[in-house]
Protein backbone atom coordinates (compact mmCIF):
# COMPACT_ATOMS: atom_id res chain seq x y z
CA UNK A 1 0.00 0.00 0.00
CA UNK A 2 2.84 2.42 0.85
CA UNK A 3 4.49 1.88 -2.51
CA UNK A 4 1.23 2.44 -4.40
CA UNK A 5 0.33 5.61 -2.48
CA UNK A 6 3.88 6.92 -2.87
CA UNK A 7 3.81 6.27 -6.61
CA UNK A 8 0.45 8.00 -7.11
CA UNK A 9 1.34 10.95 -4.84
CA UNK A 10 4.67 11.37 -6.63
CA UNK A 11 3.08 11.10 -10.08
CA UNK A 12 0.41 13.69 -9.26
CA UNK A 13 2.94 16.03 -7.66
CA UNK A 14 5.19 15.72 -10.72
CA UNK A 15 2.27 16.66 -12.99
CA UNK A 16 1.42 19.64 -10.76
CA UNK A 17 5.06 20.73 -10.85
CA UNK A 18 5.14 20.44 -14.63
CA UNK A 19 2.16 22.76 -14.96
CA UNK A 20 3.75 25.25 -12.57
CA UNK A 21 6.97 25.09 -14.57
CA UNK A 22 5.04 25.75 -17.78
CA UNK A 23 3.75 29.01 -16.27
CA UNK A 24 7.33 30.05 -15.55
CA UNK A 25 8.27 29.34 -19.17
CA UNK A 26 5.39 31.56 -20.35
CA UNK A 27 6.53 34.59 -18.38
CA UNK A 28 9.14 35.94 -20.79
CA UNK A 29 7.19 35.48 -24.02
CA UNK A 30 4.01 36.92 -22.50
CA UNK A 31 5.93 40.02 -21.39
CA UNK A 32 6.57 40.79 -25.06
CA UNK A 33 2.92 40.55 -26.11
CA UNK A 34 0.71 43.56 -26.66
CA UNK A 35 -2.36 43.70 -24.44
CA UNK A 36 -4.92 42.21 -26.85
CA UNK A 37 -2.74 39.17 -27.61
CA UNK A 38 -2.04 38.61 -23.92
CA UNK A 39 -5.77 38.83 -23.28
CA UNK A 40 -6.55 36.26 -25.96
CA UNK A 41 -4.04 33.82 -24.51
CA UNK A 42 -5.37 34.22 -20.98
CA UNK A 43 -9.00 33.95 -22.00
CA UNK A 44 -8.77 31.25 -24.66
CA UNK A 45 -5.70 29.07 -24.22
CA UNK A 46 -5.78 28.96 -20.42
CA UNK A 47 -9.55 28.63 -20.02
CA UNK A 48 -9.48 24.93 -19.04
CA UNK A 49 -6.53 25.11 -16.67
CA UNK A 50 -8.49 26.03 -13.53
CA UNK A 51 -10.77 23.02 -13.40
CA UNK A 52 -8.26 20.48 -14.69
CA UNK A 53 -5.35 21.64 -12.57
CA UNK A 54 -7.57 22.24 -9.55
CA UNK A 55 -8.67 18.61 -9.69
CA UNK A 56 -5.09 17.46 -10.15
CA UNK A 57 -3.89 19.51 -7.16
CA UNK A 58 -6.78 18.30 -4.98
CA UNK A 59 -5.97 14.69 -5.88
CA UNK A 60 -2.27 15.25 -5.14
CA UNK A 61 -3.18 16.75 -1.77
CA UNK A 62 -5.47 13.83 -0.95
CA UNK A 63 -2.83 11.25 -1.81
CA UNK A 64 -0.12 13.10 0.13
CA UNK A 65 -2.43 13.14 3.17
CA UNK A 66 -3.28 9.45 2.74
CA UNK A 67 0.41 8.69 2.49
CA UNK A 68 1.05 10.59 5.73
CA UNK A 69 -1.60 8.45 7.46
CA UNK A 70 -0.17 5.20 6.10
CA UNK A 71 3.40 6.02 7.22
CA UNK A 72 2.30 7.50 10.56
CA UNK A 73 4.50 5.12 12.58
CA UNK A 74 7.66 6.61 11.01
CA UNK A 75 8.00 10.27 11.97
CA UNK A 76 10.51 11.24 9.29
CA UNK A 77 8.19 9.92 6.58
CA UNK A 78 5.16 11.62 8.13
CA UNK A 79 7.02 14.94 8.05
CA UNK A 80 7.92 14.46 4.39
CA UNK A 81 4.38 13.50 3.33
CA UNK A 82 2.94 16.22 5.56
CA UNK A 83 5.38 18.72 4.10
CA UNK A 84 4.27 17.82 0.57
CA UNK A 85 0.62 18.12 1.63
CA UNK A 86 1.33 21.51 3.23
CA UNK A 87 2.99 22.75 0.04
CA UNK A 88 -0.03 21.63 -1.97
CA UNK A 89 -2.46 23.25 0.46
CA UNK A 90 -0.52 26.52 0.22
CA UNK A 91 -0.50 26.29 -3.57
CA UNK A 92 -4.26 25.81 -3.61
CA UNK A 93 -4.73 28.73 -1.21
CA UNK A 94 -2.57 31.03 -3.36
CA UNK A 95 -4.65 30.12 -6.37
CA UNK A 96 -7.98 30.55 -4.54
CA UNK A 97 -7.22 33.82 -2.78
CA UNK A 98 -4.97 35.64 -5.26
CA UNK A 99 -4.69 34.03 -8.69
CA UNK A 100 -8.33 33.15 -9.28
CA UNK A 101 -9.49 36.72 -8.56
CA UNK A 102 -6.95 37.94 -11.13
CA UNK A 103 -8.27 35.36 -13.61
CA UNK A 104 -11.84 36.46 -12.97
CA UNK A 105 -10.93 40.10 -13.48
CA UNK A 106 -9.03 39.40 -16.71
CA UNK A 107 -11.94 37.32 -18.02
CA UNK A 108 -14.21 40.38 -17.84
CA UNK A 109 -11.96 42.41 -20.14
CA UNK A 110 -12.34 42.90 -23.86
CA UNK A 111 -9.83 44.41 -26.26
CA UNK A 112 -11.72 47.68 -25.90
CA UNK A 113 -11.94 47.60 -22.10
CA UNK A 114 -8.34 46.54 -21.42
CA UNK A 115 -7.22 48.83 -18.56
CA UNK A 116 -4.01 50.84 -18.85
CA UNK A 117 -2.48 48.87 -15.95
CA UNK A 118 -3.21 45.43 -17.45
CA UNK A 119 0.51 44.52 -17.30
CA UNK A 120 0.39 44.84 -13.51
CA UNK A 121 -2.18 42.02 -13.43
CA UNK A 122 -0.05 39.91 -15.80
CA UNK A 123 3.09 40.40 -13.71
CA UNK A 124 1.32 39.66 -10.43
CA UNK A 125 -0.21 36.50 -11.95
CA UNK A 126 3.24 35.30 -13.00
CA UNK A 127 4.86 36.19 -9.68
CA UNK A 128 2.22 34.22 -7.78
CA UNK A 129 2.72 31.28 -10.11
CA UNK A 130 6.48 31.46 -9.46
CA UNK A 131 5.79 31.18 -5.74
CA UNK A 132 3.58 28.18 -6.46
CA UNK A 133 6.42 26.61 -8.48
CA UNK A 134 8.77 26.93 -5.52
CA UNK A 135 6.20 25.27 -3.26
CA UNK A 136 5.63 22.57 -5.85
CA UNK A 137 9.34 21.84 -6.13
CA UNK A 138 9.61 21.63 -2.34
CA UNK A 139 6.66 19.22 -2.20
CA UNK A 140 8.04 17.12 -5.03
CA UNK A 141 11.44 16.99 -3.33
CA UNK A 142 9.80 15.85 -0.11
CA UNK A 143 7.99 13.02 -1.89
CA UNK A 144 11.13 11.96 -3.77
CA UNK A 145 13.02 11.87 -0.47
CA UNK A 146 10.20 9.83 1.09
CA UNK A 147 10.25 7.38 -1.83
CA UNK A 148 14.01 6.95 -1.51
CA UNK A 149 13.68 6.23 2.20
CA UNK A 150 11.11 3.49 1.50
CA UNK A 151 13.54 1.56 -0.67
Amino acid sequence: MEAFLTFIALLLMALVTGVSFSHLLQRGPKAELPGPKFLAIQQILLRNYGRAIGGLEAAALLFALLLAVVVCTRPSLVYLAGGAATCLALMIAIWAFWINPINQTINTWTDESLPPDWAKFRDRWHTLHAVRLILSLLGLSALITLALQLT
